[in-house]
């Protein structure tokens, strides 16, 4: 493993045809973030329409990250309109797959940079060895090409880390600091810090770390006042551009990153969404993080601190650095009660590196034995099951209504909010004025703690009563033999769409509720989701039911009439065609988060 797989010029080439492959292969949901805060806010931006969640509304996201999607899509959309491709079921495939794509883009820089953090920390071997682990990474390849902003931060953060002046290995100590060379540059390694840091505001804690150790390092006041100079001058540029992004979409000036702490931490509305104990992130999130690496890696960091005391050598200090980032950032985010393993995500380089060391140590093992070794925890990271099984289903029927969408005109997601994808992979076209609802999870936001300990959002209601929440509203359940315009006329929060959507562990309570073999609503697609899920609302399949027309015994669904899924007929005048609102509709700062609001009453209509 210690010759690259080719001449040096293919590396790139040959990284990223793996992330391309990864970025295909992943056919299963993670976290709702991946789309309701970077694509839906895109979508919305270029196309004009999708969800825009709480968050937007009070302004705690910064629009940095889906302004990137949102180019992409502009992109794509003059591309396809210049290449003639106007099938609708084509075009929804490659808007679809095209951010997975441009996040492999930014994967595979993460992948090179480790690589050469690792070479110039190292070695060139043990370069090698970091980027075959961090290719072979399970955590990198269920994350890396999602488009969640952690996975762009964490990109960002090893590209920051490999310019960032670390000790010297040609150097006989850690003591001299060099600030700007052939591969460090401060400027550069702080403004990417200060971009991760609007990306992800808890980012700073890493460059709060390795600031401290630099500034206490550099033994001249001058590199001192060099060092906090650059950083603030630096910080305070970004800061400003990224209020001047934020001003153009918000329509005035704001700060989400100060809102976002202040939500998160101050008001700690963050536990609304989950709490985990003290010990999680030691427990649970490293050990995700690392799989099969963590044994490697707790020995290498325990390695490193016990030298603390000693002459550190640069390679030897640059790991110590490392461990002590990793440690810090942990604790700091244990006092947190909201915890999820991506906001750690950005440690992940770094544990990679350190784990590449703990196998070149000549102490522990040769070179035969760590050839082996490393092919072993590379077959044995395969993640197949949490990329092509565990949570497929809820990807599986957007995908499957969006290629079904010639046959219904309504559809409803009876499930725990952000469950699915949304717009921006349902791709309705806004000239088709359909109606299109899901529950929502609006949190406790402005209340008292009083009212914030009794707080129960939609779908809390709906699970906590599901037949007294459909009698209070929904009109009465459309039945065989009754006046099928009869329950549309009544006027209640929600209709009863074409489509409905939900997981299998409400089919008998709603099969029940509609009357059983009387309902006019029938079973017509079915997709595995999960063998096991720790949310009790969340199991069983994905399941779809059709609301027959009056005197139909189909509706929809595969080979149930219709054109089918994405066959001939679906035609139309095609995703962007005629009377649809292309690019330029809404650049930033226009159809912003005003447009949202909570759920999608807002958006029926558009």
């Amino acid at each position: 493993m210690s010759q690259p797989p080719g001449p040096p010029h293919l590396l790139f080439p040959f990284a990223l045809s793996i992330r391309v492959i990864n970025a295909v292969n992943v056919s299963t949901f993670f976290q709702p973030d991946e789309y309701f805060q970077a694509l839906e806010p895109a979508w919305r931006m270029v196309f004009g329409e999708g969800w825009l969640t709480w968050e937007w509304r009070e302004e705690l996201r910064s629009i940095a990250h889906p302004l990137i999607f949102s180019w992409l899509y502009k992109g794509t959309y003059f591309i396809l309109k210049g290449l003639g491709i106007h099938d609708e079921a084509v075009r929804g495939d490659i808007f679809n797959v095209a951010p997975r794509l441009l996040q492999a883009v930014f994967a595979t820089l993460g992948d090179i940079y480790t690589y050469k953090l690792g070479t110039k920390t190292l070695g060139e071997e043990a370069g090698w060895t970091s980027l075959f682990l961090s290719l072979g990474s399970a955590f990198h390849w269920f994350c890396s090409t999602r488009t969640f902003s952690n996975s762009l931060e964490t990109s960002l953060t090893i590209i920051a880390l490999y310019y960032w002046p670390w000790p010297s290995k040609e150097e006989k100590t850690a003591k001299r600091v060099v600030l700007d060379g052939p591969e460090t540059s401060l400027k550069l390694s702080l403004g990417l810090a200060a971009v991760t840091s609007i990306l992800r505001p808890t980012n700073a804690l890493i460059w709060a770390t390795l600031g401290a150790f630099l500034y206490f390092r550099a033994s001249m006041r001058a590199e001192r006042i060099l060092i906090v100079s650059e950083a603030a001058k630096i910080g305070v540029s970004v800061i400003v551009l990224n209020m001047l992004l934020d001003h153009r979409y918000y329509g005035h000036f704001t700060f989400p990153p100060w809102k976002f702490l202040k939500f998160n931490l101050v008001q700690s509305l963050s536990i609304f969404y989950g709490s985990m104990p003290w010990h999680y992130y030691l427990s649970q999130g490293l050990p995700l993080l690392l799989t099969f690496y963590s044994p490697l890696a707790i020995q290498e960091i325990s390695s490193v601190l016990e030298k603390v005391a000693d002459a550190l050598s640069p390679s030897l200090a640059t790991r110590m650095q490392f461990s002590v980032a990793t440690i810090a950032t942990t604790l700091v985010y244990s006092l947190i009660k909201h915890k999820e393993v991506r906001f750690i995500y950005p440690l992940l380089p770094m544990l990679i590196i350190l784990t590449a060391s703990a196998l070149h140590n000549p102490i522990h093992f040769s070179p035969a034995a760590r050839k082996k070794l490393l092919f072993a925890l590379l077959a044995a990271n395969l993640p197949y099951y949490s990329t092509q099984m565990h949570q497929r289903g809820v990807i599986d029927v957007v995908n499957y209504l969006r290629h079904d969408q010639n046959n219904w005109r309504s559809v409803g997601f009876l499930m725990p909010c952000h469950s699915t994808p949304w717009m921006a992979s349902l791709q309705v076209p806004s000239t088709k004025h359909w109606d299109i609802w899901a529950l929502t999870c609006e949190p406790p936001v402005n209340l008292s703690p009083q009212e914030k300990s009794t707080y129960l959002d939609e779908a809390d209601h709906f699970y906590a009563d599901p037949i007294a929440f459909l009698k209070a509203n929904f009109p009465v359940p459309p039945r065989k033999g009754g006046n099928p315009k009869k329950s549309m006329r009544e006027e209640t929060r929600y209709q009863w769409p074409e489509r409905l959507v939900m997981f299998e562990v409400l089919e008998k309570v709603l099969r029940e509720y509609w009357g059983g073999d009387e309902s006019r609503y029938r079973s017509c697609a079915r997709f595995f989701n999960s063998h096991f899920h720790d949310d009790k609302r969340r199991k069983g399949d994905v399941v779809v039911y059709c609301l027959e027309k009056d005197g139909a015994k189909g509706m929809g669904g595969p080979g149930m009439g219709g054109s089918g899924m994405g066959g001939p007929g679906m035609g139309g005048s095609g995703m962007g065609g005629p009377g649809m609102s292309g690019p330029g509709m809404g650049g930033p700062g226009m159809g912003g988060p005003e447009m949202g609001g909570p759920g999608m009453k807002a958006w029926r209509g558009c």
